[in-house]
């Protein structure tokens, strides 16, 4: 009995030597020879094939059939914004029909920055205290580069704010160059839903001074800060990807809308599109990953489209962090009757694998009966003074196809046995020791 259970052990337990043809997909590697270390970035395309979610069931074999260390990069940290306060001033506008001509006083403060500006016109008549452009001063210093402006309303500010705003930017006051045209600055109350956009996108730049003018009907509201929006250089400096998907709406739940990801991509920030324009709504987004999993609440905003004829304002979407669930749903207030578009943004996955054993490779996608190992890649690389070098894949074609998404023929019966020896094993122990308890003391 002994031996019976060391055998069902053995051939239950011993590991499975995997093969390309264990994968339902493969993809020729391109790369120039000689290197030691390779970097592939794989998008929906591949990890549509995979079917776990911690992607173990990626793996590359050389031309062998042997499998090489390969492994996952860790995601790096996506850019962040820093925002820092920005001095403002009010400069008065000369009345109507006369040219823009000013005579400047300026005042600074000990850091250089302006604390007094005198505008005069040849028009003796002041000009109308609402119609007013705004001045931002960055200082006298080289400013570090910004790419955004944010406005705070103050809490007296009047709504609904609809303006249109011309950004030109100067180092001495004198010479203006235009960084953009008819940015929308939107804060509106529809039935308690708040709709906002009060930021400006300005590309980027690095001069002193900001000026913003409405283009459009309408004053500035009261403002209780301006802040410059700089990218912090902190990760992924990669053009992010984008899954746009089609939901189906959820039976007896009106406003719910079910969406299901092909792949199982590193999500980092969603966004909806609502399917017409003029529409606002209360938008819930949440994931999960299964049938059977709760609903994990990923973002919570109000999306909006406004405008018609092609000029059109939306909301700036939400960031979030890494998510990977393939089932998506999207809760909208007041209850939308046509689905949206969800779009996932993602960076494409980075592996790297080492050139162990002869070329070609071959990377392989999908299985449910086998899993690459973990293999420290990390280390050799942290060890080695040469870059890896990037490689590409070429077209696709079936490994295993779809024999290799199913258990592998043998495995139940093997299960099967291995209870029924761990079974016997039991009955056998149990059965000797009944036997010695009954036996009489001193025998």
């Amino acid at each position: 009995m002994r031996n019976a259970l060391l055998l069902a052990l053995l051939a239950t337990g011993s590991a499975h030597a995997a093969t390309p043809q264990d994968y339902a997909r493969q993809w020729p590697i391109q790369a120039e020879p000689g290197a030691a270390a390779y970097v592939l970035e794989l998008d929906a395309s591949v990890l549509e094939h995979v079917t776990r979610a911690d992607l173990r069931d990626l793996a590359v074999f050389n031309a062998n059939g042997e499998p090489v260390p390969f492994a996952p990069l860790p995601p790096e940290r996506s850019d962040e914004e820093l925002r820092e306060p920005a001095p403002w001033l009010r400069v008065p506008l000369p009345a109507p029909g006369q040219p823009d001509s000013l005579a400047l006083r300026l005042e600074r403060d000990a850091d250089g920055r302006l604390r007094g500006l005198d505008l005069r016109t040849n028009d003796t008549t002041p000009p109308p205290a609402e119609r007013h452009d705004l001045l931002v001063d960055r200082g006298e210093d080289e400013p570090p580069a910004i790419t955004r402006l944010h406005f705070r309303l103050a809490e007296n500010a009047q709504l609904p704010v609809n303006l249109r705003v011309r950004v030109a930017a100067s180092n001495d006051l004198v010479d203006w160059q235009v960084l953009g045209t008819g940015l929308p600055l939107v804060a509106l109350d529809d039935n308690g839903l708040r709709i906002e956009r009060l930021q400006l996108e300005l590309g980027r730049t690095e001069a002193h001074y900001l000026r913003l003018s409405i283009e459009n009907e309408g004053n500035w509201p009261a403002l209780a800060a301006l802040e410059t929006g700089r990218p912090q250089r902190a990760g992924d400096e990669r053009e992010p990807k984008t899954l746009a998907l089609t939901g189906v709406a959820v039976a007896d739940q009106p406003g719910v809308f079910d969406f299901r990801s092909p792949a199982p991509v590193a999500v980092e920030r969603v966004d909806v599109e609502l399917p017409t324009t003029n529409a606002v709504a209360a938008v819930t987004v949440a994931a999960r990953d299964g049938d059977e999993a709760w609903w994990l609440p990923i973002a919570n905003f109000t999306a909006f489209r406004l405008g018609n004829n092609g000029d059109e304002v939306r909301h700036v979407p939400p960031a979030t962090g890494l998510h990977r669930e393939r089932q998506w749903r999207v809760t909208t207030q007041p209850a939308l009757a046509t689905p949206p578009v969800l779009q996932l943004g993602y960076r494409a996955e980075r592996f790297v694998l080492l050139a162990q054993g002869p070329a070609p490779y071959v990377l392989v996608a999908g299985s449910a009966r086998a899993a690459r190992d973990d293999y420290p890649v990390q280390a050799a690389l942290a060890a080695s003074t040469t870059p890896p070098q990037p490689a590409t894949l070429g077209q696709g074609s079936e490994a295993g196809g779809q024999a290799a998404l199913a258990p592998k023929r043998g495995e139940d019966w093997q299960r099967w046995l291995l209870w029924t020896v761990l079974g016997m094993g039991t009955a056998l122990v149990l059965a000797v020791s009944l036997k010695v308890l009954r036996q009489p003391k001193g025998e």
